[in-house]
């Protein structure tokens, strides 16, 4: 459908810019009238090359995006419209935050929704979200919606930062140990070259060893580096891939020690995102298909697409998640309750609670093991290097006595 851009003159005499999907021109400025104002001009803007264009610049980023949402909530709360909200918040400084609302603001004055508006950046803004809006714009709750969405937005937020603190430790014991390793190759190794040329058959493994591998790395350093390039790009490459990521994460849950939190993880969300929905005005299929859409772990995803059909066909759901692997048999209990006394959302929002807790406690376990664990790793490999070399230097002192 061709895209259209726009110029109008309100009542109050102010000239507004706009753009808008339509099938013709003659739609566009119906629809323009149809909201109360004059066209100046409307004309076909290059369709949805122009619109992917118009999109993909400078998208603000996960927080700004929070923060975006949060301003909007409390302007519509001091009786702002939608319109009028997104126009005072293509004031701020943020040029990416200033773009996104004037995007919105320009698909809202064209007669779009919010959640339409929305849908155009689904790049950034998840299906449960826009989801939400949509029940929140046809129910009349709309700040209500957006102030939900900005505490989940927030509550993952926080664990993702938690769960990236956790794992900087670690990695960063390993990084200092590469790099200590490649020191002591490149630099300290060919000091006792020389020393160790006439010995290489008396030299005990570890000191062989060392003097090997530092022999090469001086020889194929580029080639090792190159190598080591691409393979952390063609990993990244990888990864950005949802199938990829989904077998990974697949591969992750199955690890003894790491598939307890992970499992937590899984089962915190999605909890979370079906009460999340139910609470604000999601029928619960449409939940249900929401989620399928996000789990991206195959396995779960069947399991959630067999629960969704079920759902549809009379079946009630609390049976059909009962059945199936999706959730411990826990939750399953906690949700029956909800569903059993009519608060379902509010059950599963204490539930999901509990959840994440239970994650929080598992992922401190799994890195109180972790560092330790690679602290004496890094200890046996660069100590062991270290006291190669010394014994192989007291054997030749040994030997020149």
């Amino acid at each position: 459908m061709p895209h259209y851009r726009y110029r109008a003159l309100t009542k109050s005499g102010e000239i507004i810019l706009g753009d808008v999907e339509a099938p013709s021109r003659e739609e566009v400025l119906r629809r323009i009238e149809y909201l109360g104002h004059l066209p100046i001009e409307a004309d076909i803007a290059g369709g949805k090359a122009a619109r992917a264009g118009l999109s993909g610049r400078g998208l603000p980023k996960s927080r700004e995006l929070t923060t975006f949402l949060r301003l909007l909530a409390l302007l519509l709360r001091s009786g702002l419209t939608v319109e009028a909200g997104l126009q005072t918040l293509e004031d701020d400084s943020n040029k990416a935050v200033a773009r996104f609302a004037g995007e919105l603001r320009s698909a809202v004055s064209g007669g779009d929704g919010f959640a339409e508006a929305l849908e155009r950046h689904a790049s950034i803004v998840e299906p449960i979200y826009i989801a939400m809006v949509r029940a929140g714009e046809a129910s009349g709750k709309l700040e209500v919606v957006l102030k939900a969405i900005v505490e989940d937005r927030t509550q993952r937020d926080d664990l993702s930062q938690k769960i990236s603190s956790s794992i900087q430790y670690p990695m960063f014991l390993v990084g200092s140990a590469v790099i200590i390793l490649f020191f002591f190759l490149l630099y300290v190794v060919p000091q006792f070259e020389s020393v160790f040329s006439d010995l290489k058959g008396r030299l005990n493994s570890g000191a062989a060893f060392a003097l090997v591998a530092s022999s090469w790395l001086r020889d194929n350093l580029t080639v090792f580096l190159v190598s080591c390039a691409t393979i952390v790009v063609g990993g990244w490459m990888i990864l950005r891939q949802p199938a990829a990521r989904a077998r990974l994460v697949g591969m992750l849950a199955r690890v003894p020690g790491i598939s307890g939190p992970m499992n937590d993880r899984r089962t915190a969300r999605f909890i979370g995102v079906l009460g999340l929905l139910v609470e604000n005005g999601v029928a619960l299929p449409a939940a249900l298909k929401i989620l399928r859409d996000i789990i991206t772990e195959p396995r779960y995803a069947a399991a959630i697409e067999q629960v969704h059909e079920q759902v549809r066909n009379g079946r009630r759901f609390i049976e059909a998640l009962a059945d199936s692997d999706l959730v411990p048999p826990l939750a399953v209990r906690m949700l029956r309750v909800g569903d059993e006394t009519g608060d379902l959302s509010a059950i599963a929002r204490h539930a999901a609670q509990f959840y994440e807790q239970r994650l929080a406690i598992g992922l401190d376990r799994l890195m109180g093991a972790i560092g330790p664990a690679t602290i004496v790793l890094v200890s046996v490999g660069i100590g062991g290097l270290v006291v190669s070399i010394m014994s192989a230097l007291l054997s030749i002192t040994e030997l020149a006595m």
